[in-house]
C-alpha cells in the first residue's frame, strides 16, 4: 500500500513547476492536477506545460480534479475535461455529486443525476477513464449509505468514489460501506470545524482507517491534500508520517 500521491489544490498559490518540485523532493511520483488553478480544462498552454513537467520530473498523473458538478448537464464542457485528463495520462476524473446534502435530494433530482452520470461515464469510457465522486459534505455523496445507493443505481464499471473522513463518529462506517467502489483516499487531518493539525496528530484514527483498507480488496491511491498552514515543511512531515503508517 504505497500508492502515495498528492493533489495540487494543496498548494493553490504555487506554480506548476513548484508543485512538481515538491512532489520530487518528497519522492512522490503520482499527482492529481486540480482543474481550478493549475490545469483549467480550456487552457492549452497550461496543459502543454503540465505534460512537459511530468516528463521532466518523472511524474505520473493519476487523477484530474475537476469541478464538474452533477446538474450541469454540460456535455461540451465534459468533453473538454475528458480530453484534458486523457492528455495528461490520468485515468480518473474527480467530480462532485450535486450541490446539496443527500437528505435534501428529491427522487426526481436523484434520477436526473443518475442519468447524467451514465452519460458522463459513457463519454469517459471511450478514453478508458473512470469517473469518481468527491466524498464531501453538502453533496449527495456525503455518507456511505447514500454513496453506495447512488453507485448501484448508476451501475457502471467506470464510476467509483473517493473517501475522506469528516472527523465524526460515522467515519469508519462510511469507509467500510464504500470499500467496493473506493479508488482514492484524500489524506489530511483536521477537526469537524476545519481546524488543521499535523497528520501525526491523527495517527491513531488513521491507523484504523488504513487497516480497514488493507484488509479489503481495495487498492486506492492515498492522495495527500490540505496541510497545516499550507506549509511545504508540514507537508514533508505528513508524507513521512503516512509512509510510516503504510509500512507498519
Amino acid at each position: 500500500m504505497q500508492n502515495i500521491a498528492f493533489t495540487t489544490v494543496t498548494f493553490r498559490k504555487k506554480s506548476r513547476r513548484e508543485i512538481c518540485e515538491i512532489a520530487c523532493k518528497n519522492h512522490i511520483k503520482y499527482i492529481e492536477w486540480g482543474g481550478d488553478v493549475h490545469l483549467p480544462p480550456d487552457d492549452e498552454a497550461a496543459l502543454q506545460e503540465v505534460i512537459s513537467l511530468q516528463k521532466e520530473f518523472g511524474l505520473t498523473a493519476i487523477s484530474y480534479g475537476s469541478y464538474y458538478r452533477l446538474g450541469a448537464e454540460d456535455y461540451s464542457l465534459w468533453e473538454q475535461i475528458v480530453n484534458t485528463a486523457d492528455k495528461t495520462g490520468a485515468k480518473i476524473i474527480r467530480i462532485w455529486q450535486g450541490d446539496c446534502s443527500s437528505q435534501k435530494v428529491s427522487k426526481e433530482k436523484m434520477q436526473a443525476m443518475v442519468n447524467e452520470t451514465k452519460k458522463l461515464a459513457d463519454i469517459a469510457d471511450k478514453k478508458g477513464l473512470t469517473v469518481a465522486f468527491e466524498f464531501h459534505k453538502n453533496t449527495n455523496n456525503d455518507n456511505g449509505k447514500s454513496a453506495v445507493a447512488f453507485l448501484q443505481a448508476v451501475n457502471k464499471h467506470n464510476v467509483k468514489t473517493y473517501w475522506q473522513p469528516f472527523s465524526t463518529s460515522e467515519d469508519t462506517e462510511n469507509l467500510k460501506a464504500v470499500l467496493p467502489y473506493l479508488i482514492c483516499v484524500h489524506i489530511f487531518e483536521w477537526n469537524e470545524n476545519g481546524h488543521r493539525y499535523s497528520l501525526k496528530h491523527g495517527v491513531a484514527k488513521w491507523r484504523v482507517f488504513l487497516k480497514i483498507i488493507e484488509n479489503s480488496d481495495a487498492e486506492p491511491y492515498f492522495v495527500m491534500e490540505f496541510v497545516k498552514h499550507d506549509s511545504k515543511r508540514q507537508f514533508a512531515k505528513d508524507v513521512k508520517t503516512l509512509r510510516q503508517m503504510l509500512t507498519e
